[in-house]
């Protein structure tokens, strides 16, 4: 095997729902079973990653999960900075990853940081409060920090490495893409959903202002009136409510769609299998969202065999490809008809194909696969001395 005998310590202490949940539960066990001669131990801090991940624990002999208690981010950070490295080097970690923008810079062993959260590093879509902008600043300079202390920095997406990496002012040879991926066979064989009483339109994502969930009810609502409430799907949206003051203009959109708006349903988090089953039931799927490093619900759309509509953001031409109708995220009309031609048959009927062509270029095995050959690379370029 190519890492026998190396230990990782994997670093997922600020993950938790979205996307940090999918790729956990999907790369651990893969990578685990990938490397059997390596050594992974795996500090958790949500109760939800700590439960699924601690039975992959219990099948295989080469991971240990640590639970630690949820904290404030203070403490989190000063727990990554100060006590983490004395953990590495205890355990005589030879790679530490960070499954987010986080590392500590003194560390003794190769380092590789995962930036995925696109508000770090954007000053276009400004963050809904006080609080939030002061956040999102101060995990800029952590994030910068990282940039400069890490072997690699690993992005998922061409899209976001150009333009966080132009950013951060991070050289090409620092900068290193591996795609999230997919289990297709496992979303086209899953069951639809069939207790919803109606056809639905469906869009999953956590509940934060630039998920552009307002825009996306009042385009239904458009085309509800346009093509009569009857021969209109519901609409469902899915996805744990992150911030308040945002859900509350969800509502706000769907009462103004008056008689329309016991067809409009706003469900909250589910768990992650129901999602599945969710998505093989609907119609189409729509994903507004204006702000993102990859997209990982289109991959789940395509995989399960429904039409997509999406915003016009790079990194959903990069996962989509032509297989999704592509409209701008602020303009309401345009995305009304985008939902009302891609409910047409013959139009849905292309979509999916291309989907299921465009999908099979991803997979968990190959991110897998180069996560491994990333952390060849930074500990032969650390062994050899030219890092």
């Amino acid at each position: 095997m190519r890492l026998a005998g190396r230990r990782v310590l994997i670093d997922a202490t600020g993950a938790s729902i979205g996307g940090g949940y999918t790729y956990l539960v999907n790369v651990i066990p893969r990578l685990c079973a990938a490397e059997p001669d390596a050594s992974f131990r795996l500090m958790l801090r949500n109760p939800r990653l700590v439960a699924v991940l601690s039975e992959v624990a219990r099948t295989v002999s080469n991971l240990e999960v640590v639970a630690l208690p949820e904290v404030s981010v203070v403490t989190r950070l000063a727990h990554t900075f100060f006590v983490m490295p004395k953990l590495a080097k205890r355990w005589g970690a030879d790679i530490f990853f960070s499954v987010g923008e986080v590392a500590p810079p003194w560390l003794h062993c190769a380092s590789i940081a995962s930036f995925r959260n696109a508000n770090v590093f954007t000053r276009d879509v400004p963050a809904p409060d006080m609080r939030e902008r002061v956040r999102f600043a101060v995990l800029y300079l952590i994030a910068r920090l990282a940039s400069w202390s890490c072997d690699r920095i690993l992005f998922v997406s061409h899209a976001s490495a150009r333009w966080i990496g132009v950013s951060l002012g991070l050289p090409e040879a620092r900068r290193a893409v591996i795609h999230h991926g997919i289990d297709a066979a496992e979303w086209a064989s899953a069951a639809a959903y069939a207790e919803h009483p109606r056809p639905y339109v469906l869009s999953v994502s956590s509940i934060y202002h630039y998920k552009n969930f307002v825009r996306l009810i009042e385009a239904w609502t458009q085309v509800a009136v346009r093509r009569g409430a009857e021969q209109t799907p519901d609409l469902v949206i899915i996805g744990d409510e992150c911030e308040s003051d945002y859900r509350q203009k969800m509502e706000d959109a769907r009462q103004a769609a008056g008689d329309l708006a016991s067809r409009i349903y706003i469900l909250g988090g589910i768990p992650y299998e129901d999602i599945k089953r969710w998505c093989r039931g609907s119609a189409l799927f729509v994903f507004p969202s204006y702000l993102e490093t990859f997209g990982h619900p289109l991959l789940e759309a395509m995989a399960a065999g429904v039409p997509l509509v999406a915003s016009e953001i790079e990194s959903f031409r990069e996962v989509a490809g032509g297989a999704a109708r592509i409209v701008a995220h602020d303009d309401v009309g345009a995305m009304a008809d985008a939902i009302e031609d891609s409910l047409d048959p013959g139009v849905a009927a292309e979509m999916v194909r291309k989907g299921t062509e465009q999908v099979a270029r991803f997979g968990w095995d190959a991110s897998v696969s180069g996560l491994v050959s990333l952390f060849e690379d930074v500990l032969h370029e650390r062994e050899s001395g030219s890092r």
